[in-house]
């Protein structure tokens, strides 16, 4: 969740700085030069870009959410739209300070309001919370920044500012939203990526940015998915068991993608289903009141990329999966003094996170766990991949 501060409240001279509920506005009152039309209204998932961000901060909790836009076309978005109380296009300033005139005016009480771009549909889940909570006092302007870039549409404004900020677009000064922040009392927020995350302050400005966006949107659905990878005799397979046992009991559906380097058979000589195998089916199904399983015969053509296997995955928590050593996706590397190979693939392999060992480990740069500490890896696994318990 996002918008709830229930737990991270920033706090100063030891009263509550913001309210559990933070007003959100969606700047959409560009140009969109780059992208040769109107960005708020190209649609995905069916809905225009603008609306399905403000469904995002809706969904998560804050209200009201305001859309800054005069375009007709989002005048039965199902959100109040906010134009821009300046003259001229004085650029995404100007939907901030009408933002700041919305929240004012119809939220009693309100200190800060959250700005997000309508370009900018990924922003991180805690991104309200972890602003809020590096503010000091109630005219900060708290504002994100990702692997030491700025990204200064994504911020938290004080109601307080309204008033400089009408002066500031008045005069000749300049309209970026980072010379008039760095002219206030301003706060970077360092959002450190979590392991093996996109960019969550990915921007569309282009065709082919938006396309990126649309099939991000579309993979976002997929459950996480984390590697144990390992030699022949390093403990893989144990680990992972013990990894779908603890996290199964702590709540989470888990499912698990094996991968075998050798020919395999599931079903038993002489069975009806094998019967049908050797008559040349493609695939068979076997279904019964206890589970179902799904044959496919290669019959020669190549084997199924990974991504092709794991959209076949049904909905889940998480997919465990051990083997496919090279595929990029993080992973658990799994370590015995009597695997056949004991050569460390972390120095090889950026996506690693983290070594289950059963022995000491020297000048490692990355989290070493014992290979039997179960409940710490199940810790890191949950945190490596965001997972919420319910």
């Amino acid at each position: 969740m996002f918008g709830r501060l229930t737990d991270e409240r920033a706090h100063w001279r030891g009263e509550t700085m913001i309210e559990s509920t933070i007003a959100a506005v969606v700047l959409a009152g560009g140009r969109s030069t780059r992208m040769g039309r109107n960005k708020a209204l190209m649609e995905i998932e069916g809905r225009p870009l603008a609306v399905f961000i403000a469904d995002r901060l809706r969904s998560a909790g804050h209200e009201p959410v305001f859309i800054n836009s005069g375009d007709a076309e989002l005048a039965n978005c199902g959100f109040p739209l906010v134009t821009d109380t300046v003259g001229g296009f004085q650029g995404p300033l100007a939907g901030i300070l009408a933002g700041l005139d919305a929240v004012s005016s119809t939220v009693g009480g309100a200190t800060h309001m959250l700005s997000v771009p309508t370009d900018g549909p990924f922003f991180p889940a805690n991104l309200a919370s972890r602003l809020a909570a590096a503010c000091d006092d109630e005219t900060m302007i708290a504002m994100a920044m990702w692997q030491g870039r700025p990204e200064p549409a994504f911020a938290l404004w004080p109601i307080k500012l309204k008033g400089k900020l009408a002066d500031w677009l008045a005069g000749d000064g300049h309209r970026s939203i980072m010379a008039f922040a760095a002219a206030n009392n301003l706060k970077m927020v360092e959002f450190s990526p979590a392991i093996g995350a996109e960019n969550p302050f990915f921007n569309i400005n282009t065709p082919a940015e938006f396309a990126e966006a649309e099939k991000r949107v579309a993979s976002s659905s997929r459950p996480p998915v984390l590697g144990i990878a390992g030699w022949k005799n390093s403990g893989k397979t144990g680990l992972t068991v013990r990894l779908v046992e603890e996290l199964t009991a702590r709540g989470y559906k888990v499912s698990t993608i094996k991968h075998a380097h050798h020919d395999f058979d599931i079903d038993k000589v002489g069975a009806d289903s094998f019967r049908h195998r050797q008559a040349g089916a493609h695939e068979v199904t076997i279904v019964s009141g206890t589970r179902f399983a799904i044959m496919h015969e290669l019959r020669g053509a190549p084997e199924p990329a990974f991504d092709d296997i794991l959209a076949r995955i049904a909905p889940c928590d998480l997919v465990l999966i051990e083997g496919y050593k090279r595929e990029p996706v993080p992973k658990i590397e799994a370590r015995r003094l009597d695997a056949k190979n004991t050569t460390p693939l972390a120095p090889q392999d950026p996506w690693i996170k983290a070594i289950a060992a059963d022995h000491p480990v020297d000048n490692a740069d990355l989290p070493v766990f014992d290979l039997d500490d179960t409940q710490a890896l199940a810790d890191f696994v949950e945190r490596t991949c965001n997972l919420r318990r319910r």
